[in-house]
């Protein structure tokens, strides 16, 4: 899809907004134009990116290490008798594309080493220097409180912030802005256009998607909707018909009938869809 197709203004007015995010400005552009390419696309396949996130954090340097000498050296410095040696990286010293700056060279963990021909393949790629600093911060710096992110040192509003980049009580995350923009091209299925199989969580909340919750064996069910209450069949049309009901007179009421209603409509979509996969062959 060329700029052409586009629309030039909407283009430069997302994009130019987009840009204060700085060095992850080409991100952002594809971000403005995601949707865009997503419409124009004419490929009616299921594609999902499925995030993973880690509420214990993760230690960079058991991940990528530091391989060029200055480099490890100062891994070496600070991690003193826990570092690894280079001797040890050798193996799984990465070699991207396109180098990094200043001859700057990493390696995998050797724990890792799985994912090394991953990496070779181009299966794999490492996002360095991402996270909610707006830039290195030194000693004084936070000491005299100098853009820090919020609530520094609260493990929850962290994992908040990292999610959404507000602290605990943030409503709209990185991966519901993602799915705003996707919303309009996944049609009659746009329920599932954010899926979370641990809980709730902000990162999958959108100002317009919602995210839809999975346990481990599937969509939740509302029993007494379906099939039969205290065993009555009767019993469970009534109940069903009961909290349906449209012409409520309470504004929060007729709220929740629409919760209700698309999570039972959601809740026989996916169960149809899991009954007709075929059994999964994924090692685990």
């Amino acid at each position: 899809m060329s700029l052409q197709e586009l629309n030039r203004r909407a283009f430069l007015r997302r994009t130019g907004a987009l840009s204060i995010v700085g060095a992850a400005a080409p991100w952002a552009a594809s971000l403005a134009t995601m949707a865009e390419a997503a419409a124009a696309s004419s490929d009616d396949g299921y594609k999902a990116l499925v995030c993973i996130f880690l509420s214990g954090g993760n230690d960079h340097g058991n991940t990528l290490i530091p391989y060029d000498p200055t480099g490890h050296a100062q891994y070496a410095s600070a991690r003193s008798n826990l570092a690894l040696g280079r001797e040890q990286l050798a193996t799984t010293r990465l070699m991207p594309r396109n180098a990094l700056p200043s001859g700057r060279e990493v390696a995998m963990s050797p724990y890792l080493a799985p994912l090394k021909p991953v990496f070779d393949a181009g299966r794999l790629a490492m996002l360095m220097n991402i996270g909610p600093l707006l830039r290195p911060t030194t000693l004084d710096d936070f000491q005299k409180g100098r853009q820090l992110p919020p609530q520094l040192f609260s493990h929850n509003d962290q994992q908040s912030v990292w999610q959404s980049y507000a602290p605990e009580g943030g409503t709209v995350g990185w991966g519901g802005k993602v799915g705003d923009l996707l919303l309009s091209s996944n049609g009659e299925k746009a329920s599932f256009t954010c899926i979370n199989t641990a809980g709730n969580a902000v990162y999958l909340a959108g100002q317009s998607v919602l995210p839809y919750a999975l346990a481990p064996d599937g969509p939740a069910a509302l029993n007494a909707a379906g099939g039969s209450l205290f065993g009555s069949a009767k019993a469970s049309e009534v109940f069903k018909a009961l909290v349906t009901r449209e012409d409520h007179p309470v504004l929060m009421a007729r709220a929740h009938t629409a919760v209700m209603k698309r999570a039972l409509a959601s809740q026989q979509v996916l169960n149809d869809a899991l009954l007709a996969a075929p059994a999964l062959q994924t090692p685990f």
